[in-house]
């Protein structure tokens, strides 16, 4: 906590990734000692645009962050903040999402996807893994997943295909199927207020 003449230590934290890909911010270089004024604290948060990003490795990226091009990861891919990418998100790993997210294209995930937040896709969407989703999940097209769905919010798409089972938590949580609803595992509803 600072008190009268001291400043805060400000440390540039706004994009890391596990592996080798590091870029950093807009402002140039990541000073640990950071800004000293409120103007370079604010260009420090202004939204960072990359031309595409791709790594062998998993990433934390932390935005605000425009992508114009894609995210292709053989890790796994945490989001953190906002974000919009442009073109198509290829995830090896696993994809978490805290913030909000807009992508132009599809996504594809070998791993599980958890979106705490917004996440809106103008393409397909197709998971491999367990699809939980706290929040909004709206895809324009379909949603393929091969695990299964929990809904602790809402979710719209064109048409779901689940092998697994979807589960809506609560009775705020509820999903919207434009055309075609195909599931293969149960449908099931979690009470809130459930008690043994």
């Amino acid at each position: 906590m600072s008190t009268g003449g001291e400043e805060d230590q400000y440390t540039d934290d706004t994009m890391q990734a596990y592996g080798t890909y590091y870029a950093p911010t807009a402002g140039g270089s990541s000073s640990a000692a950071g800004p000293s004024s409120a103007s370079q604290h604010a260009e420090s948060t202004r939204m960072k645009k990359k031309k595409s990003i791709k790594s062998d490795n998993s990433l934390e990226l932390k935005g605000p962050m425009e992508v114009d091009g894609s995210i292709k990861s053989n890790g796994t891919v945490t989001f953190l903040g906002d974000f919009i990418v442009r073109d198509r998100i290829e995830v090896y790993g696993n994809v978490d999402l805290s913030g909000s997210l807009t992508c132009k294209s599809k996504m594809k995930s070998m791993g599980n996807v958890r979106v705490d937040g917004t996440a809106i896709f103008a393409d397909k969407v197709k998971i491999f893994g367990k699809l939980n989703v706290t929040g909004t999940l709206e895809v324009q097209n379909a949603i393929e997943v091969w695990g299964a769905v929990t809904i602790d919010g809402y979710m719209k798409c064109q048409s779901l295909t689940a092998y697994g089972s979807v589960t809506t938590v609560g009775d705020h949580s509820w999903y919207e199927i434009e055309e075609n609803e195909t599931v293969w595992g149960a449908k099931l509803i979690q009470r809130d207020d459930y008690q043994e």
